[in-house]
């Protein structure tokens, strides 16, 4: 019997605790900034809105400028930059008991624009080439994620993004032009230029063989383009200022 008054009482006193995690709930917005986005010319920052328990919104805007950076091509150095921007919004649910803290689940919609240039040092035919290399990328997408968030005394927060496969509709343009000299290229030059640019693009997952490559020997330029489905892959972090 007593065992049976200390099992409803127990029950009464989770039910009352419970409830009043529930009616304490109020909303907060905390502001964030993920740092992965500097590696390709834009700041991301963002906010998390938790408008309800265990419930957020979140939009994030990756903001552009130009990041310098060195790539290799034909075992040369070559100076490029590349700069971005980006819209993100997403509704997240958290699979704990508390707000804003532990594993979640969001669904995403994000737009991702992309352009870079440089002047890229390559062989062609045994020969030096300087190639004035510019690209541009835009792609819309939905996503799933999977993360986990901890909340460091209430105020600091540290989110993961664990894994997060999207899908992609993209359209993708370049073209790279040979400035070393005025001669048009042989019909051996153009050749192996393609050739090359086709070994490149073929390591790239599920839309390499798809990339549309033209050579135009006279004008000395190789152009790719691409437009239709691209899968993606979301992962990373971000630290944030609960308010």
């Amino acid at each position: 019997m007593k065992q049976a008054v200390f099992a409803v009482a127990f029950s009464i006193i989770s039910a009352g605790v419970c409830a009043q995690t529930y009616n304490d709930f109020q909303p907060s917005v905390t502001a964030k900034f993920s740092p992965a986005g500097i590696a390709v010319g834009k700041l991301t920052v963002g906010a998390e809105y938790n408008f309800k328990h265990k419930q957020s919104i979140l939009v994030f805007a990756g903001i552009p400028f130009n990041k310098p950076r060195t790539i290799t091509f034909d075992k040369k150095d070559s100076d490029v930059s590349t700069r971005a921007s980006s819209m993100l919004a997403a509704y997240r649910y958290y699979l704990g008991n508390r707000d804003m803290t532990g594993f979640y689940a969001e669904a995403y919609l994000e737009y991702l624009s992309m352009e870079g240039k440089g002047i890229i040092h390559a062989e062609l035919n045994k020969m030096p080439a300087q190639l004035d290399s510019r690209f541009t990328y835009k792609g819309y997408g939905a996503g799933l994620q999977l993360g986990y968030q901890v909340l460091i005394a209430r105020r600091v927060a540290l989110d993961l993004f664990i894994l997060g496969p999207a899908a992609n509709s993209s359209k993708f343009s370049s073209s790279s032009t040979d400035i070393n000299d005025n001669l048009a290229w042989t019909l051996a030059d153009a050749d192996e230029a393609a050739a090359d640019i086709k070994k490149r693009l073929a390591d790239i997952p599920v839309v390499g063989d798809k990339i549309e490559v033209v050579v135009d020997k006279n004008a000395k330029t190789i152009y790719t383009s691409y437009n239709g489905f691209t899968p993606g892959l979301r992962f990373g972090a971000s630290v944030g200022i609960r308010f």
